[in-house]
């Protein structure tokens, strides 16, 4: 069990929740990176913190302040304790704390198992819902503190983004609607308030971007052509190993296993889908933090 203070803890979660909902880069639902940038982007981390630290410690923010990192699906992992409980907000806290330090680079992206910790439903893993394990490593980590502590990660989740878009055509979401759900899909989604509606479980655009699988390249195009996107990198559906390409316009990463992978790309470059793999990197394959 962590020796963390919950002051602190707390504090970290609302400067990093503020930083998000201020960055001179949002509009609504979306950050634009600016041109001439380098931009790491990385798929499902779900509590790996071996790959985070190794991350955090290549990208080197403070010593190169035109870098920028995507995070997306941080919590839920596989550090469990006897009774259950689970403490993947360690590495949400250090994400959080990663965004204090460098508020301009570091980036986020709303996924699936953070709604579902905002809202307590039951995602299964080995038999546990890993919200009520998540809940209970809270309760573990901060007897004296858990409300105030829950509160603040829940609040640093609802800041999240929707997406990320780069001028060269990079469109960054944690997933896509299916098929059927991108004919009807309300777009609107990225460019104003979000409602209590959108986030409804199957009809909100919000849960139907974040919890959508298996699209079809054809759907693919769709999607991107609404966005406005040439290409699009997702995570949500796992990937033995670390990635996946779905037709010629849509690359899905996953960043939470040794064979996970991250990119690191430009905001200017043009790309394809192969030019985006030629660039991919491992995280077995980088020095330990």
């Amino acid at each position: 069990m962590p020796n963390a203070d919950a002051d602190t803890v707390v504090e970290n979660f609302s400067i990093a929740t503020d930083e998000n909902k201020l960055s001179s880069l949002r509009n609504q639902q979306v950050v634009t990176l600016p041109p001439d940038c380098e931009v790491w982007m990385t798929g499902d981390m779900h509590d790996h913190r071996t790959n985070f630290s190794k991350l955090a410690a290549a990208a080197r923010l403070g010593d190169n302040p035109h870098r920028h990192v995507v995070l997306h699906e941080l919590i839920h992992g596989d550090h469990f304790d006897a009774s259950g409980a689970e403490d993947s907000w360690i590495t949400l806290h250090a994400a959080a704390e990663l965004k204090a330090q460098h508020p301009s680079q570091v980036h986020f992206l709303l996924a699936n198992h953070d709604l579902a910790q905002i809202h307590g439903e039951g995602i299964m893993k080995s038999g546990l819902s890993v919200c009520e394990a998540f809940y209970k490593g809270l309760k573990r980590d901060f007897p004296e503190a858990y409300h105030k502590v829950n509160i603040s990660v829940t609040e640093f989740l609802l800041s999240l983004p929707l997406a990320i878009r780069c001028p060269n055509g990079l469109f960054f979401c944690h997933s896509l609607p299916t098929d059927e759900q991108i004919a009807s899909f309300d777009f609107t989604v990225f460019d104003r308030e979000l409602t209590g509606e959108d986030y409804k479980r199957r009809t909100g655009p919000v849960y139907q971007l974040i919890w959508g699988r298996n699209v079809t390249p054809a759907g693919v195009d769709t999607f991107a052509d609404a966005v406005n996107a040439r290409l699009i990198i997702t995570g949500h559906q796992p990937q033995e190993m670390g990635y996946a390409v779905n037709g010629e316009r849509h690359i899905i990463m996953a960043s939470d296993h040794n064979q996970g992978v991250f990119a690191p790309l430009t905001t200017s470059d043009e790309y394809d889908v192969d030019a985006v793999l030629s660039r991919m990197k491992k995280f077995v394959a980088m020095p330990a933090a």
